[in-house]
């Protein structure tokens, strides 16, 4: 059985313990890797038609920014985030599920950054 002195010292390290949990868990996941994820092309069909309109794509990338900030996401690069033009590759006015994978698929991402 630990002593008084020995309960004395254990106190503070009770303590530091404690509040580097507390910190851990107040500290939000950003960027790739650390709780970060692409979106769905499901999150932005709004309507479930199969393909996004330009008012269907920003209007889901609008809920997903306040979701995301309100989570304590970091907001960084969005001036540099693709448009609706950079998902629709064929310039048809719709986006579909093949050109917005595609257009992940050949943009890389580096640390606190949108699409590059």
């Amino acid at each position: 059985m630990p002593t008084q002195s020995g309960l004395h010292h254990l106190l503070p390290l009770s303590a530091l313990l404690l509040g580097v949990s507390l910190l851990a868990q107040a500290q939000p996941p950003a960027g790739p890797g650390r709780g970060w994820q692409r979106p769905s092309f499901t999150e932005f069909d709004l309507n479930g038609d199969g393909v996004l309109t330009e008012a269907e794509f920003n209007e889901a990338r609008g809920k997903r920014i306040a979701e995301r900030s309100q989570q304590g996401y970091p907001m960084r690069g969005l001036a540099d985030a693709p448009s609706f033009k950079d998902f629709d590759r064929n310039g048809d006015g719709q986006v579909t599920s093949d050109e917005f994978a595609a257009t992940y698929g050949l943009r890389r991402w580096g640390p606190g950054q949108a699409i590059q």
